[in-house]
Order: C-alpha cells, then sequence, then structure tokens
C-alpha cells in the first residue's frame, strides 16, 4: 500500500527533517513493501544496513530518491531510502524461510549506487536501481552480487512507489536465487 502526501503552490516553506527549506513541490511517500517471492530456504541470517550513495555523497538527502536535478519537485520515503531497501531485504528472507537475527552464520550488506526516479519524459515515468549485495562468513566476503534493474510506468505521481517497489522486488528475487544457486546462504 502507498500513501503519499503532495504539497505543492506558491512558496512553502515546509519544516521537515531538521528544518530543511523547500521551495516549490514536494511528495512523502510511505511504502508498504510486501515480500512476494516463491524461494524457499534455511538458515541463519544477519543483515547490516545498505549504504545509499547518494546520501553519503551530499547529493541527496537520506529520505530523498534520487531524480534528474532539472525538476523542482522532490521526492522522499517517509523513511530512509537504505531502512526501506535493508527492511525489504529481511522480509524477502524471512519469507524464503530463512532466520533473520543479530548475529546469524552469514550477514549480508552492501550498497545503493543508484535509487533513482525521472519523470522528466511527459508520458512515461521510470525508476533505475542498481545495488551491490554482499554475504560475508565471519571475515570473508564469500560471494558478491551487483543488481541493476529498471522499471518503467506512466507519468503519474503514484507510479513511483509502485516502480520503486517492482524494482527493488526484482533485484531481491534475483539476488536472493544468484546466492542459493552459489550455496552463500548456508
Amino acid at each position: 500500500m502507498m500513501r503519499s502526501l503532495r504539497r505543492c503552490g506558491p512558496p512553502t516553506v515546509i519544516l521537515w527533517i531538521g528544518g530543511v527549506l523547500i521551495v516549490g513541490c514536494a511528495s512523502i511517500m510511505t511504502l508498504d513493501y510486501e515480500p512476494g517471492n516463491s524461494l524457499k530456504g534455511q538458515g541463519k541470517l544477519t543483515i547490516e544496513p545498505f549504504r545509499y550513495e547518494a546520501a553519503g555523497s551530499g547529493r541527496v538527502r537520506a529520505h530523498e530518491v534520487e531524480r534528474n536535478q532539472g525538476t523542482r519537485a522532490h521526492l522522499f520515503l517517509s523513511q530512509e531510502v537504505s531502512t526501506f531497501f535493508t527492511e525489504a531485504l529481511r522480509k524477502e528472507l524471512a519469507h524464503s524461510g530463512y532466520t533473520v537475527e543479530k548475529s546469524g552464520t552469514r550477514s549480508i550488506s552492501g550498497s545503493l549506487a543508484r535509487f533513482y526516479v525521472d519523470w522528466t519524459d511527459e508520458t512515461k515515468r521510470w525508476f533505475e536501481l542498481r545495488a551491490t549485495y554482499n554475504v560475508r562468513s565471519g571475515d570473508r566476503t564469500v560471494f558478491t552480487w551487483n543488481c541493476f534493474s529498471v522499471q518503467y510506468g506512466p507519468n503519474l505521481l503514484a507510479q513511483s512507489g509502485v516502480l520503486i517497489r517492482r524494482g527493488t522486488e526484482d533485484c531481491m528475487q534475483r539476488f536472493i536465487q544468484a546466492a542459493q544457486d552459489a550455496q552463500a546462504l548456508q
């Protein structure tokens, strides 16, 4: 389920995230991620928070989705992007049968190099996701996997949430399948 809050109009000051001044149009979106993969597995895993590179470098705020810098509109998630992605992975793994706990035999971490929505085309909107997953056993990395997903839809604000969920789900399912094929989650 997606809920959005839209505030537009004459230059308005919106106090949000530490007193940030936003002029123009800002959308705040809550995404409820529901796992949907049909993969099955078992084992104890730990998930470390994924790093959102755009926020780490200061290009966007931790809650902000990257966008074409030519647009005045801003799109924010109600939670930090890295938290959304990390929790989506936790839900997918638990749905598959893995036990996700604070100290599992394997740990999964990674980074988000791209978490981007563009709607500058008048007819379509798209979401690009580029994620790197790292599976570690103790001090050594036993599996690394990169995912790139692009999802397209009509140019509607509500479509952003659908595209983000579809792209996230696409990468999650392909990661779990690749890690299982490599026997990296055992």
